[in-house]
């Protein structure tokens, strides 16, 4: 048995702390937050909405239950029983209204509602990208509750993801779907909030780049480019993983295969454009189709502020005036900082590989840099660590190592903090810690980065040889 150095030692100390306070905060926010589920009634005046939502949110879990317990119902029990714990949760807050529905969403489809078909296409309605409206779109025809019809479109956007993510696993892994592992994800907090309390949409972008980073794994070049297309017409937020794409278009795998083709990359912006344009076939115009893209970056908490209540280094900041010249040199600063920080774990990362990655790697890359990117980047809202979020559950369930699981924990508690202080009234305590953990995330990730990408000898600090007496 190896003995522990002091240095391990001491890093097992703080890994048993920060886990610690992570945990109990988790747990009593957690059951905090549990005390605000209520189940949907069958009134008589909507009972075709309940029973939608209901069965809407069933049939995953049905499916997955039957799929689980096909080879043995004995080893699958845990797996249905968190099955069953995820959508009695996740039906317990379908009647919630978020200020974001409350104020946008239900606003827009009502909005909608009163238009003509072809006027919907035509007329830009709020601030989201042409894809989502088309949903919106079709939920202000339908004939039930707009509110259930968004939380289950992210609900489904959420499945998909997670599904793919565990493919991922079992793919790097070269090991058989693990149920256990979608099970977990489907019940951690953030995953949950984002869209059976919230109503976001941030599970339809982060699908197509979980399942086009799946593909690309796989050599399938063609479905992931389409992929990452298709999610930048979703949200911008997309492009925190693009990095990752640049990579793989130059390096190869282990077996010296391409994982991304540059003859394939077309197929990207070929997506988006006519995704996006599909307003032009009613009379709209294109370039206005596009302009939402643009004026998201001034639109949301981040509008007026450096920071949109996002767990990272600007958050300090976030009170600063934007009629001030320090307002400026912030945003500049940190701008040049998150583009060299990217820049220099994008050529660090190809320079000490030497171009060829492993599938491992790749996956830690896909949590590395949205993470670096989104906590040294201005205007941030609390969402955008949802990328990061996600690669991190799929890089600890393929490493199974204390530093993956407590740069997990830190990650999730940090980030699910600032998505529930306004439902728990916990702004002050989520304005002090959350940046921390977020923080103690970053720093454990660091150290895994250059453990997989080692410095230089000459970065390293020589040793000082003690000369030596004679005898």
């Amino acid at each position: 048995m190896r003995v522990l150095t002091e240095k391990e030692k001491k890093l097992n100390v703080i890994r048993l702390i920060l886990c610690a306070v992570c945990l109990s905060a988790m747990g009593i926010l957690g059951v905090y937050n549990l005390t605000r589920l209520r189940f949907p009634a069958a009134k008589t005046s909507d009972a075709a909405s309940a029973a939608f939502i209901y069965i809407a949110t069933a049939l995953p879990f049905l499916l997955f239950s039957v799929l689980a317990a096909k080879k043995s119902l004995r080893k699958a029990a845990p797996v249905l029983l968190m099955f069953a714990l995820s959508y009695v949760v996740r039906i317990g807050f379908s009647d919630f209204k978020s200020i974001d529905y409350t104020e946008f969403l239900s606003k827009w489809v009502e909005e909608y509602r009163q238009m003509p078909l072809g006027e919907c296409f035509t007329k830009q309605v709020g601030n989201y990208p042409p894809l989502y409206n088309y949903f919106l779109i079709l939920f202000s025809r339908l004939p039930v509750s707009d509110l259930y019809l968004i939380k289950t479109l992210s609900f489904y956007g959420e499945v998909v993801t997670a599904v793919f993510a565990v493919k991922i696993v079992a793919a790097v892994k070269r090991e058989p779907f693990h149920w256990l592992w979608l099970g977990i994800l489907l019940l951690m907090p953030v995953y949950m909030t984002n869209s059976s309390q919230w109503g976001q949409c941030d599970t339809l972008y982060v699908m197509c780049a979980v399942a086009g980073i799946y593909f690309a794994l796989c050599r399938k070049s063609l479905l992931c480019c389409a992929l990452m297309g298709l999610g930048l017409a979703f949200k911008m937020q997309v492009i925190l993983l693009y990095p990752v794409c640049l990579i793989l278009l130059l390096v190869k795998d282990e077996d010296g295969g391409k994982y991304l083709r540059w003859r394939d990359i077309w197929i990207a912006p070929l997506v988006f454009f006519v995704v996006s344009g599909i307003p032009v076939f009613f009379g709209g115009s294109f370039f206005k189709s596009l302009e939402v893209f643009f004026t998201q970056m001034t639109a949301g908490n981040g509008a007026k502020d450096l920071n949109g209540h996002c767990p990272n280094l600007l958050l300090p900041f976030i009170g600063v005036p934007k009629d001030w010249a320090v307002y400026y040199v912030i945003l500049a600063f940190f701008l040049l900082v998150t583009a060299a920080v990217d820049t220099f774990v994008v050529v660090h990362a190809l320079k000490s590989s030497r171009f060829v990655l492993s599938r491992e790697k790749i996956v830690f890359l896909c949590v590395f840099l949205p993470l670096v990117s989104v906590f040294f980047m201005p205007k941030m809202l609390d969402r955008f660590f949802y990328l990061a979020e996600i690669f991190s559950f799929v890089y600890f369930a393929i490493r199974k190592d204390k530093n993956s699981l407590t740069a997990y924990i830190a990650l999730e508690t940090g980030v699910w903090m600032m998505y529930v202080r306004f439902l728990l009234r916990t702004h002050p305590v989520a304005w002090c810690l959350s940046p921390l953990f977020t923080f103690a995330a970053v720093i454990w990730q660091t150290m895994r980065f250059f453990e997989y990408f080692p410095p230089p000898e000459k970065w390293k600090r020589k040793k000082k040889i003690a000369p030596t007496l004679p005898q």
